[in-house]
């Protein structure tokens, strides 16, 4: 039986764009303001993505400031659910609790800073769900893009070393522990440093920029 809209729900987790708030470890090598425009193209992209997901629901949840206290930059027809928490591990466990409040029987929570998240790779998270407790959308440098899970597990998330190249081995064992089912996808890269910006920048090769962070990337004058 094909699942309900309501039955799964894709959360990403997004950032007021506020210059130097945002992509700070990109600084002095792009201005505030690049760094900035850079982030929200990455939302843009990862927005896309998402809602490209067949039979998921997606809402944002949004960490707001007096400057951009709304999604309204976004332009999003989803959902929004502020940010709480004191560190990313209590704002994840409030996140995924508000969406199984809404019945939601398989939750995802993505972050926005992944320019080569697709589609595909979101649904197999989903899929995935189906025969694992716990899936995992590694990112490159150690830590995780997406998180999926079937119930809240407040476990997962308390102490871990978030912004770490510690982070997925420790959330691999914290699952080991609490003897839960996981499953990883393929890893994935995010755009935080320099070095990253200017590999994916060199994995175009010249091709059409066909989404928002290649077409602007174009733009600059990358050294």
């Amino acid at each position: 039986m094909a699942r309900r809209l309501t039955d799964q729900w894709l959360l990403i987790f997004v950032k007021a764009p506020a210059p130097g708030q945002v992509k700070t470890r990109l600084r002095p090598w792009l201005s505030p303001d690049q760094a900035a425009q850079l982030y929200r193209c990455l939302a843009q992209d990862t927005l896309a993505a998402a809602t490209r997901v067949q039979g998921v629901r997606v809402a944002l949840a949004y960490a707001a400031n007096a400057a951009f206290p709304d999604c309204a930059w976004l332009d999003a027809k989803a959902p929004v659910v502020l940010q709480e928490g004191a560190d990313l591990g209590e704002r994840l466990t409030r996140a995924f609790r508000w969406a199984f409040r809404r019945k939601a029987q398989r939750v995802v929570i993505i972050g926005s800073d992944a320019p080569h998240l697709s589609a595909r790779w979101l649904a197999q998270a989903f899929r995935a769900l189906g025969r694992a407790d716990v899936v995992l959308g590694p990112t490159t440098d150690g830590g995780y893009h997406l998180i999926g899970l079937n119930e809240a597990n407040p476990a997962l998330f308390a102490g871990m070393p978030w912004s770490t190249s510690r982070l997925l081995a420790n959330t691999l064992g914290r699952i080991e522990q609490l003897r839960a089912r996981v499953h990883c996808l393929r890893p994935i890269a995010d755009l935080d440093t320099p070095k990253d910006v200017r590999r994916y920048a060199a994995g175009l090769n010249g091709r059409r920029a066909r989404t928002h962070t290649a077409r602007y990337l174009a733009t600059l004058k990358l050294r």
